[in-house]
Parts: C-alpha cells; sequence; structure tokens
C-alpha cells in the first residue's frame, strides 16, 4: 500500500520542570509530509542525564533505520535498531562516567507499505484513532498498570496513585534483556490519526478528552495549540507528543486497461490466435481425409464381377465326327428341361 500523510505537528513543553528530558524525532519543526519514522521518548533518571538517554535512543535509532535503508519494519529491524540504541548507550556511560543508570522510554512508529508498525518501551503512549474512537493503543509498562491488569485498582485510581511514575521496563545501556512491544498495522484509512506521547500530556488530558479534541471541527494545528494550552496549564511533568495524519492510504494494484483499449486489444489477440488456429485445423482435416482415403483404398472389399452366361453344349456323333452342339436355355416355368437329340446316321 502507498501511505501519505498530511503535515505532522508536534507539542513540546517543559511543564513545571526546569530540564526538558523529552526527545522527539524529528526534531520539532523538522517533520514533513516526507517523514515515515516518529519517535517520542522520555527520559529517566533526573540528576543522571534523563536528556541525553532520551536523544540518543531518537539518534540512534533513527540513524540505524537511515544506515540500513529499512523501507519496511518487521520484529527483527525493530530490536536490532533498539539493539543498537542500548550499545551506544552503554558506550556513552562508559565514556561518562557521571551517566550511568540513565534510561529512556520510547515510542516509535514507521509507515511503510505494509503498513504502520508501532513499538515502545515504558509508559509512552501511542494511539491509533479513527472517526473518535481508538482503534487500539499501547499499554504502559508501568507499576500501576500493573495493577490494573490485575484487577488491584482501576484506570481511574491509577491516575492519581502516588506511584504512577513508577516504570517497570526502560531502554537504558548495558540491559540487552529489554524488549520493545511490538505491533502491526494493517488496516490503515485516509483521516486516521496517529498519536504519540510522553506521560506529561497523559497529565493533563485523558482519553476522551483527546478523542474530544481530534474529532473536533479544526485544523491539525488548531487542536494541536489545544492540547499544548492544557498541558501548560495541568501538567507538572514534561510534555511532549507528535500527531501524525493520514491522509490517504492507496492499495497497490494491477494496473487495468480502459476498456476501448482493451477490447481492441483483445479483438486483435483474437484475429492473430485465429489465423494459426484455422490453418492447423485444415492440415489435420487434409491429414483425416488421406488417413481415410489410403485405408479404405487397401481394406475394400473386391466387387463380384458379373459372369456372361455361357451357351452349354452337348457332343452329337455326326458321321464319325463328335460334334459340340449349343443347347438353348431352358425356359423357366413347369417345363421340364430336355435336350433335342439328332438323329443318328448310320
Amino acid at each position: 500500500m502507498k501511505v501519505q500523510i498530511n503535515q505532522p505537528v508536534s507539542v513540546y513543553g517543559l511543564g513545571k520542570r526546569t530540564n526538558n528530558e523529552d526527545n522527539l524525532f524529528p526534531p520539532p519543526g523538522a517533520a514533513s509530509v516526507s517523514d515515515t519514522l516518529f519517535m517520542v521518548c522520555d527520559g529517566v533518571g533526573g540528576s543522571e542525564k534523563g536528556e541525553v538517554a532520551s536523544e540518543l535512543a531518537c539518534r540512534s535509532v533513527s540513524g540505524y533505520y537511515q544506515r540500513h535503508r529499512i523501507t519496511v519494519s518487521d520484529d527483527a529491524s525493530v530490536y536490532n535498531a533498539i539493539a543498537f540504541a542500548q550499545a551506544e548507550m552503554e558506550r556513552y556511560g562508559r565514556d561518562n562516567p557521571g551517566s550511568q543508570g540513565m534510561a529512556t522510554t520510547l515510542t516509535f512508529l514507521h509507515l511503510h507499505e505494509r503498513g504502520a508498525t508501532v513499538a515502545h518501551i515504558g509508559d509512552s503512549r501511542v494511539y491509533h484513532v479513527r472517526n473518535g474512537k481508538v482503534l487500539w493503543s499501547t499499554r504502559d509498562h508501568s507499576y500501576v498498570n500493573d495493577l490494573v491488569k490485575a484487577r488491584v485498582i482501576t484506570e481511574e485510581q491509577a491516575r492519581t496513585h502516588p506511584r504512577r511514575n513508577v516504570i517497570m521496563r526502560a531502554l537504558q545501556g548495558g540491559d540487552p534483556d529489554t524488549q520493545a512491544d511490538v505491533h502491526h498495522i494493517a488496516d490503515l484509512a485516509g483521516d486516521d490519526y496517529f498519536f504519540l506521547c510522553s506521560d506529561g500530556i497523559l497529565e493533563s488530558l485523558d482519553e476522551n478528552a483527546l478523542l474530544e479534541i481530534l474529532s473536533a471541527p479544526a485544523s491539525d494545528d488548531a487542536k494541536m495549540e489545544q492540547v499544548r494550552k492544557l498541558c501548560e496549564q495541568f501538567s507538572n511533568d514534561n510534555f511532549t507528543a507528535y500527531l501524525v495524519p493520514i491522509h490517504s492510504v492507496e492499495m497497490l494494484t494491477v494496473e487495468l486497461l480502459p476498456p476501448e483499449t482493451s477490447s481492441k486489444k483483445n479483438e486483435t489477440e483474437n484475429e492473430s490466435a485465429q489465423k494459426p488456429l484455422n490453418m492447423r485445423v485444415w492440415v489435420i482435416f487434409a491429414v483425416l481425409m488421406f488417413s481415410s482415403g489410403w485405408y479404405f483404398w487397401h481394406h475394400r472389399k473386391p466387387e463380384p464381377v458379373p459372369v456372361k452366361p455361357q451357351p452349354a453344349h452337348v457332343a452329337v456323333a455326326r458321321d464319325s465326327v463328335v460334334v459340340l452342339q449349343p443347347v438353348k436355355p431352358v425356359k423357366q416355368g413347369k417345363q421340364k428341361p430336355h435336350l433335342k437329340k439328332d438323329k443318328k446316321i448310320r
């Protein structure tokens, strides 16, 4: 399929913090309709340079995709890109002793000819929205989400839980066992939205509020400006988001010829195919006729030849000479056949 997007729109703010540990790819103001790869990362660690971890993750994963010219994402390509980012973070930690323990969340969206590939680590999220409804979203790798899955608390209680910021999984150097959850989406349509965000966004609007904003009859820039204003008012944490609007989705099909061209082509093909076909028919017919004639000539029954009746002869002694005298044919009827005898000559 061919996926085209409208201009992506980003939000990137401090919240009530003095340092922004979030990062996004493409960088703020750099995205265009030709981009296919998007990321939002939320640094973890505070004094352990979380902003470096999030920046390294964005740079390493995008660099891996560009270097290896990956056009279609499968599980292996995502895992390899993340493993490369982990190696880069580990190398940075060795060269900079004060950065040990830095980590980051990661959300990842790649649009390609088979649809969309989404991956995530931590509590940053990705939403797939259509017609004011969430078709699919990531599930946080967090302490409170584990409690929700275990039915210990509700989703409403999770939003205000004192340990809501504790995550159970993060991207960091020296931890090769950390895996991303990867999800592939083939069902895409024009006017769909992908919304990638850090948890600072979710402090200011829940899922219902997000759907209300995205369904409003306003431009995408106006929608994201409304998100910004809410986050500046209510978010304590850094807030970062990418809105990726799908413009159109075209299924790749075989090009069909116009009806007139197609019919003319068929007529030409039929005529050209008919000529050798007619010739083959006549050759086969001639061979059959020749074979039949040869067979009947050599296996015919001879017709009976009528025998011309010859007159019968009788021997008659005449003057001591035997004379053969023809006998008249006997008429059919009641008469008895008889021979006429000549007189004896003494």
